[in-house]
């Protein structure tokens, strides 16, 4: 009879370390092997560089192979993703709101509520670059000049055409991709490049290496009328010597970027593509300039997307607080 309960013990210990084992294996998500598509940007704007330098840490530290698209930028990105075209993409906040809450002319009112947020990747800031044999030093001196702001419909586009709207100016947008946009400004074909990207903005670095340039941004009473029509946009300070001549900081507004997922991502291959990037900030850093701020804590930078639940249960393991309603 005395050897029933001691029976009845081992088997009851034993039953507990296979549970113990058997959530641990679970609390896991299983490493994923299928390919994930990656949606950057256009060639001399940062997402072109950015991304390819995550997807190899990712590839290196997960062994998950990532595709990329190279794409005209976040407006496309954001609608490729919401349609679920495209599995992943870095993206603007700027275009993201929009989509989100349909309140843009290029969502057609339609809400984009099918895309996720995965993690943060660095602020951009909006500035202009012009040769200094234009003259040109201020937005005001922009009126009636050919001024280039990157792809069609794209965010720097859309922040240009709202600030000038409200300063009561006319320039001539002039579209292509960031490259095209530094490559006319050194040839003279347009006066001005705007663009907002991280920092350095490549092709503005290659400008002002090869010409006298000037890196202007805007004044405290052009920030606020732009922050009122765009309320995701905050004030920034561009720190003196990001490009060669420019010794003086830069006044200016900026908006985070990024990295988005389709909502029907599996849960484990959005975990183990947050976590690779998150846990390796020195390799990340290496990606570009701008990704020194991807890091973990700058996850609460998006206060109105919902977070995808890999993302969430990876935020949770190391200890970051995410508003509730943004992580189910």
């Amino acid at each position: 009879m005395p050897r029933k309960p001691r029976r009845s013990v081992a088997l009851s210990a034993a039953a507990l370390l296979a549970a113990v084992a058997l959530t641990a294996c679970s609390s896991t998500p299983k490493m994923p092997t299928e390919p994930v598509t990656l949606g950057t940007g256009a060639q001399g704007g940062a997402f072109y560089d950015y991304g390819p330098g995550i997807a190899n840490v990712v590839t290196e530290v997960t062994g998950l192979p990532i595709v990329i698209r190279i794409t005209a930028g976040s407006v496309e990105n954001v609608q490729r993703v919401n349609a679920g075209t495209m599995e992943t993409a870095l993206a603007n906040m700027g275009p993201v709101f929009e989509g989100w809450t349909g309140s843009e002319k290029w969502t057609e009112g339609k809400q984009m509520r099918d895309m996720r947020a995965l993690l943060p990747m660095y602020e951009t800031p909006f500035h202009v670059a012009a040769l200094r044999s234009t003259g040109i030093t201020s937005m005001q001196q922009l009126d009636k000049k050919r001024v280039g702001v990157g792809p069609k419909g794209g965010p720097a586009e859309l922040i240009f055409r709202g600030l000038v709207e409200r300063l009561g100016i006319a320039p001539v947008i002039v579209n292509g991709t960031p490259f095209e946009m530094g490559k006319l400004a050194l040839e003279g074909k347009i006066d001005a490049f705007w663009f907002g990207a991280g920092l350095p903005l490549g092709p503005m670095e290659h400008m002002a290496k090869t010409q006298p340039t000037v890196i202007f941004g805007l004044t405290d009473d052009e920030s606020a009328l732009i922050r009122k029509r765009f309320p995701y946009l905050a004030p920034y300070v561009i720190p003196a010597n990001i490009y060669a001549g420019q010794t003086a900081p830069v006044r200016t507004v900026a908006v985070w970027n990024f990295v988005i997922a389709h909502k029907s991502v599996p849960e484990a291959t959005a975990y183990w593509f947050v976590k690779a990037v998150l846990d390796n900030p020195q390799k990340i850093a290496k990606a570009h300039p701008a990704a020194n701020a991807t890091v973990t804590k700058n996850a609460t930078a998006n206060t109105f997307m919902t977070f995808h639940p890999g993302a969430v249960r990876y935020y949770r393991e190391v200890g970051v607080t995410l508003p509730a309603e943004l992580a189910p």
